[in-house]
Order: C-alpha cells, then structure tokens, then sequence
C-alpha cells in the first residue's frame, strides 16, 4: 500500500499529541528527511502532509495512531478523501478532517523503506520513554502467543462499545420514495445509541403506512445504530403492542428494513 501504520499507546496523563509527532518527526530528521512538526500537530516536509493521524483517549489510556506515507498512489488516496465522495446526508459534531495536499518521502529518500522507518522511530521512543537503553522489538507473526494482557486489549478493541460506543453526536437524515408514499427519515445518533428518530410520509393516505412509520420512529430510540436496528425495533413493537404488526402491514416493515438497515452501517 505505500505506508506505514504505526500506534503510540501510553497512560492518559503523559499522552500529548504534539509531543508524540515530534517524537516521529525527529525520526525522521534522522533519516535525512526535513520533517517538522505544523499548527496542526500534522507532520510535513516543505508544506506537504506526510502522515494522518487519529486519537483515542480512553479512561486511563490514550491511543495515537498514525500512518506514514512512504510510496503511496496518492492519487487515489486525493479521491477517497475527496470531499466530493462525502456522505452529504449524515452531519457529525466530530472533529472533522481539514483537507492538506500529501506527498511521499520518497520524494526526499531513494532509500526509506519500512523497516528503516520502524527503526527510527523505535531509535526516538527509546531515547525519550527508556532512557536510552535498548529494548529488543517483538515481531508478532499469525503464529505468535500473545501475552495474556495482548490478548485482553485485543478483545477489547474489537468489541461493539470500542468501536460504536463513543462514536461522537451525528444525524443522518435519508428519503426514498415508496409505491405507497414518499417517506423522509431523520435519526440522531449519540455513543453509537439511537436517541431520536423520525419516519414520516407527507403524502401517504392508508392508516397501516402512518401506523407503522410512527411505530417503527418511536421503536427506534434506544435501539443500537446499526444493521440490525430495525429488527430490534420490531421486536420491541411485538413484545410492547402484541398484534400492531401483522399480515395486513407486515410488507410495510419488510421494505422500510430492506431500504434503512444498509443505512445505519
């Protein structure tokens, strides 16, 4: 791919988002690239953003993770990160990405590589975090037993509150127009929990339609904002109104959870 990937996982009160890119610029300098360190705590050389980075701060831990251009298509890199391939109907409280033009140090090294990057890099933290003194790297393959700690952390990170739980305020608003009726959809979404939604046609006249869009609109908070929201929100409606659903307007749910569910993903 062109990059490299690496991660800076300390305790929450020595974390420092410029400290840890100057930590990776200086690596650099090492290398005889002229990296700096920008306003932005970005790490450039002669004005081109060279590495992207992303932050989690997590009760007593704090996790910065970056990548590395070394020989990247940054082609394709401009279009995924384009605006114009922005999902224009889901707006964040995030921090949102400033756009900064890239380029790769091999523009600045015939030679850098991987490895002399990962080596730099190990150089730099040893001085700052081990005083100096050297630290054999583990290289872990497929094969290898992680400590038990390793293993817990890894766990962690892959379960649905890491990666949903603390997702920032975002609302997603959607419309798709039915053989019934036109149906505007409006869901606001906080730590990857529904806590507002609202389905509604302007323009459909038969009873089951409005019944279930006002159902399927209340069912939904609290529900998880996920794939399977739907289904969870229907399971709430048959265990809280027996009956509300059923073969007179079943087919209605059945096509609002076949255009939302790949929505809320």
């Amino acid at each position: 791919m062109g990059n490299s990937i690496y991660t800076i996982f300390m305790p929450r009160e020595e974390f420092s988002r410029k400290t840890n890119a100057e930590l990776v610029s200086r690596a650099l300098l090492e290398l005889d690239i002229p990296a700096y360190v920008n306003d932005r705590h970005d790490i450039a050389v002669d004005g081109f953003k060279v590495s992207g980075s992303a932050y989690k701060i997590i009760n007593k831990r704090a996790y910065h993770h970056g990548t590395m251009l070394l020989d990247a298509d940054t082609t394709t890199l401009k279009g995924c990160l384009s605006k114009k391939n922005k999902i224009s109907n889901i707006n964040s409280k995030g921090v949102e990405s400033v756009p900064s033009p890239v380029t790769n140090l091999r523009n600045y090294s015939y030679t850098i590589d991987h490895q002399q990057f990962c080596e730099s890099v190990l150089y730099e933290f040893i001085r700052d975090y081990n005083d100096g003194q050297e630290l054999e790297p583990v290289v872990f393959s497929e094969s290898h037993v992680l400590p038990q700690r390793a293993r817990e952390m890894a766990e962690e990170l892959q379960t649905w509150d890491w990666i949903y739980g603390q997702t920032p305020e975002f609302t997603n608003e959607i419309e798709k127009e039915f053989s019934w009726g036109h149906v505007n959809g409006f869901i606001r979404s906080r730590h990857g929990i529904i806590t507002e939604a609202d389905f509604s046609s302007p323009n459909a006249t038969g009873a089951h339609e409005v019944t279930i869009l006002s159902a399927i609109s209340n069912a939904l908070r609290d529900c998880r904002y996920s794939k399977n929201a739907i289904e969870a929100a229907v399971e709430k409606i048959n265990a809280n109104v027996p009956g509300l659903i059923n073969s007179e307007n079943e087919k209605i749910v059945e096509e609002l959870a076949q255009w939302i569910n790949p929505r809320l993903t």
